[in-house]
């Protein structure tokens, strides 16, 4: 009676291990193959060791494997932007081009890629969200002194001067230095949260 237990303990291990390598395998292909659509689950299959039929019995399709494989990618990339204190600009500058250091390339094919992938668009359209939710956090003590209907247009405008594409810019087609680099966001950033002098002067 013991054996029974013990084999569906063994089975169930198996099954996991098996989830495991195949999104693994497909985070891999996500990072190295050029277009995410590309992607096949004969390339899934191929560079796990685990059989297509085993890929759909668990994921039931390509992009349920896609799926999975961006959700661990989200948090991945999460980790990669350091939690700083609010307020303090540099340290938030710093600690996101810490991030767009390491997945910055990866970012920038993903968006040119985004309308023809659904399931890439909505992840993208998740990570748009929570980048602007990082900006209210991690700057609200500068933006707490604006007047309220000054806000959402400077968060706005934070997040221009805080986009990946800006990133691209910087360090892919100019080429600059990465301190160049941040020296470059930190004053745009600067000039987002400085009091608007008209208003300074009106409340004056």
């Amino acid at each position: 009676m013991a054996t029974r237990p013990y084999r569906q303990d063994a089975r169930a291990q198996q099954t996991q291990a098996n989830t495991d390598r195949i999104v693994r395998t497909a985070i891999a292909l996500v990072k190295k193959t050029r277009r995410t659509a590309d992607i096949t689950l004969d390339d899934v299959s191929r560079d796990s060791g685990v059989t297509v039929r085993t890929i759909l019995r668990r994921f039931a399709s390509r992009d349920g494997v896609l799926e999975a494989a961006f959700a661990e990618l989200k948090k991945e990339i999460q980790g990669y932007r350091v939690p700083t204190p609010p307020g303090d600009v540099a340290a938030a500058v710093r600690s996101l081009l810490d991030q767009y250091e390491r997945i910055g390339d990866l970012n920038i094919r993903a968006l040119e890629q985004e309308h023809q992938l659904p399931l890439l668009h909505r992840a993208l359209t998740g990570a748009r969200g929570a980048h602007r939710e990082w900006l209210e956090h991690i700057f609200r003590p500068q933006l707490e002194l604006l007047p309220p209907r000054q806000r959402d247009p400077r968060i706005t405008a934070l997040y221009a001067a805080t986009d990946i594409y800006l990133w691209k810019l910087l360090r892919r087609d100019l080429k600059l230095e990465r301190p160049e680099t941040e020296a470059a966001f930190l004053r745009l950033v600067q000039g987002v949260l400085a009091p608007d002098e008209s208003e300074s002067r009106k409340r004056g």
